[in-house]
């Protein structure tokens, strides 16, 4: 690992600013899993967890096992993996576990509270980072024995989120609450909200604590119209008792979400590889070798969800035109409205997302490599502080360089393009984004997002998930995911 690296005439000190980002993962640490910021959120995120893992498989891997056991025993029985496990000390968060009542459902988890909906599942690709990145020969077994105990329980998540949460069988995912998709407030949930009705009396009295939290900076979070119809989902979910069958038929949200489904069908590939470790691992000892049968099985289950994906993707995510992908916006990916039955036209870095998946072909990842690198989405100088990705385009009326998903730089948005350019071979443009993130955190702190003019940093402070993925991309020139196919 080189210790400085230069960026347009700036040196960024890379000892420095590892040294920092695991102080960031140090304070954080609660004993139990990594809180994302002490500034906002006191409980553990889903898909945050999966990031912070990856970030601490390179030094602690037992912190790292913790992590993921932590919110793995908060899963629920039909699979779920609930987007929030709450700290019960902690009161400063809306809505709290109680608000989200999930002894409604059988499913539910008795021993901890959580909420009722779930996150990408990030979890496979941490946890083959966990073994591969682990140093020595206790670690390595420790790792092995984590990827035993986990691995059913990354199958049972999968196959909810393909049988569930895919009633069509189309290896895609359905998320039924913008919350689900990562990407809280993004304007491609602007529309399907907005034929969304109800009175004022469908919805409890709640205080939005969020708004205390920032100190008073509410341009830089959902506005309470929006705000309300977030918990007035919530209501819903309760009020069908977290039912699948009946929430698939009656939620008024309803997203084929196209970075949800991306990762996941990356994550697939990750358990295959987990399969082929373990499998190994099972020959070299006759007493386990009874096991085989079991993966070879869900070897085969994999690969069946991996050719769903593979046959609709374009599908259901690629409006049908005349053009080449990316040949003009409108041929670009994007989400599908179940309920209208139409593709959501917002202009988003999310209809960049395939990149990442390796589900292009060669001419179409160089086509969207131009969009990347394109002024639309970023542009050196009259656009962006930093050559990074901003989360909408800058010209779109909806763009906001404050708000939370609707103009800020997030990094982990980021982490997945640079991944994605180094799959398709494109080391120049990925090294060019490693680098304007590393100078983009020195710069302007550890935080949650980013000011995509000015590089200002917003948020929580002393953020997660954005101090591990730069010690990922730190410590990974070339990184582990070049070993998938």
């Amino acid at each position: 690992m080189t210790t400085t690296t230069t960026t347009n005439n700036n040196t960024t000190d890379l000892k420095k600013l590892l040294q920092d980002c695991e102080e960031v993962l140090n304070h954080n640490w609660n004993g139990s899993f990594t809180i994302p910021s002490d500034t906002l959120y006191p409980h553990q995120w889903s898909w945050d967890a999966a990031f912070i893992a990856i970030g601490n498989s390179y030094a602690n891997t037992e912190r790292a096992i913790k992590e993921l056991e932590f919110l793995f025993d908060a899963q629920w029985k039909n699979g779920m993996v609930p987007h929030i496990v709450f700290n019960e000390k902690e009161k400063t968060y809306f809505p709290a576990a109680d608000f989200y009542e999930i002894t409604r459902s059988p499913n539910a988890p008795t021993n901890i509270g959580t909420s009722g909906m779930t996150q990408p599942p990030v979890h496979a690709i941490s946890c083959y980072y966990i073994y591969k990145n682990a140093k020595d020969q206790n670690s390595k077994t420790a790792a092995m024995d984590f990827l035993e105990k986990i691995f059913p329980k990354l199958m049972k998540f999968h196959r909810y989120l393909l049988t569930d949460r895919d009633p069509e069988q189309s290896g895609l995912v359905t998320i039924l609450h913008p919350w689900e998709s990562g990407e809280d407030d993004s304007p491609i949930w602007d529309e399907p909200l907005s034929r969304i009705s109800f009175e004022k009396t469908d919805l409890p009295k709640f205080e939005r604590l969020d708004i205390i939290a920032v100190e008073g900076a509410a341009d830089t979070i959902p506005s309470d119209e929006e705000y309300n119809k977030f918990i007035y989902l919530i209501e819903l979910m309760k009020k069908y008792n977290y039912d699948e069958k009946i929430m698939n038929e009656k939620m008024p949200f309803k997203i084929k979400d196209l970075l949800f489904s991306s990762i996941l069908y990356v994550a697939n590939h990750y358990l295959l590889k987990i399969i082929e470790i373990l499998a190994e691992n099972h020959n070299q000892d006759p007493d386990k070798k009874n096991k085989s049968d079991n993966y070879e099985n869900s070897k085969k289950e994999i690969l069946q969800w991996l050719g769903r994906t593979e046959r609709n993707y374009y599908r259901y995510f690629l409006p049908p035109h005349n053009l080449k992908v990316g040949e003009s916006e409108l041929s670009l990916f994007l989400d599908y409205d179940l309920v209208a039955n139409q593709w959501i036209k917002s202009k988003t870095v999310s209809s960049l997302i395939p990149i990442f998946t390796g589900l292009l072909l060669p001419e179409e990842a160089d086509t969207m490599v131009k969009w990347l690198k394109h002024s639309y989405h970023c542009g050196p100088g009259k656009y962006c502080h930093e050559p990074v990705l901003p989360s909408t385009g800058p010209l779109a009326e909806y763009f906001s360089p404050l708000t939370y998903w609707r103009g800020p730089v997030w990094i982990n948005m980021n982490w997945m393009f640079w991944l994605g350019l180094l799959r398709y071979g494109y080391d120049k443009e990925a090294e060019v984004i490693r680098q304007a993130i590393f100078e983009l955190v020195q710069k302007n702190g550890i935080r949650e997002y980013y000011d995509p003019y000015t590089g200002k940093g917003l948020g929580g402070k002393k953020f997660s998930w954005t101090a591990a993925l730069v010690i990922d991309m730190i410590h990974n020139s070339q990184p582990i995911n070049q070993e998938i196919s």
